[in-house]
């Protein structure tokens, strides 16, 4: 009986993880419309880092104060580290790169921070749907540099086997490495959006679970150390937080550099 109360608040704070639907709206088709408590986050997130850089934008003095520091600084960051190596051709995408850093960064710490009690908690990264529809972004981006500067024919040769072969294998070799590189090609949002969802999710599960242990077995013996456990793992969670839109933001910089650069 105890063991069967036990899991229950292990899944009663494991439904954190649900989607709640705040207004139902009815279906087009397979889309679903539905405003819940994942796209009010996302929504909150998107205020966030623009009210950040449009307020720094808005103040900018030789002498900088803490805000226009911290933006200095990412600023500093998507130029320097993030986007240093693409260069001149993708000098236009550094502030998408650094869009991309900031959202994801700010969607995933906001599943660290209390919420009101109305709206039920939620992390917009822990939801595949989310992660996909940003890898998207780069996917269309990246294919639109290969195609706008190098032409159908020319991004698809750069698939192909480089020259100088031998007649006789050229053929064969450019076939298979055509192949491989379509399906490296769509295989790279899906890798970008599982990566990050799944470091997301992995934390926030091992948390909720200490804390529906916690619930359940209200004793010392239980609370103490599960409760230090959790102070330790939402510190991690923080660093999993920057980690994960830095891999997220750098991957899709060598992305997007590979279809400026193709066949070089």
């Amino acid at each position: 009986m105890v063991a069967a109360e036990g899991g229950s608040k292990i899944v009663e704070a494991l439904h954190e993880l649900n989607v709640q639907t705040i207004v139902s709206i009815p279906k087009v088709g397979p889309f679903d419309f539905s405003i819940t408590n994942a796209v009010v986050y996302m929504w909150v997130s998107a205020v966030v880092v623009f009210v950040f850089f449009f307020i720094v934008a808005r103040r900018l003095r030789k002498e900088p104060d803490g805000l226009q520091i911290v933006a200095e600084i990412l600023l500093n960051f998507a130029t320097g580290h993030l986007t240093g190596q693409i260069g001149e051709k993708g000098k236009k995408y550094y502030y998408l790169i650094l869009t991309l850093f900031c959202y994801i960064m700010v969607t995933n710490l906001i599943g660290l921070i209390p919420k009101p009690i109305p709206l039920k908690p939620y992390t917009p990264t822990t939801n595949i749907n989310v992660t996909f529809g940003l890898a998207i972004v780069t996917f269309f981006v990246t294919q639109y540099q290969g195609f706008h500067r190098h032409g159908v024919r020319g991004y698809l040769k750069s698939w192909m086997a480089p020259p100088g072969l031998p007649k006789a294998l050229a053929p064969i070799l450019s076939g298979i490495l055509f192949l491989v590189h379509f399906m490296g090609e769509f295989f790279k949002p899906l890798s970008l959006s599982v990566r990050l969802f799944g470091n997301t999710i992995a934390g926030h599960l091992i948390i909720l679970v200490m804390l529906g242990l916690m619930l359940q077995y209200a004793s010392a013996v239980v609370i103490i150390p599960a409760g230090l456990f959790v102070v330790v793992m939402l510190l991690f969670e923080v660093f999993v937080a920057f980690i994960q839109a830095y891999i997220f933001s750098i991957l899709s910089v060598v992305y997007i550099e590979s279809a400026i650069y193709a066949g070089h």
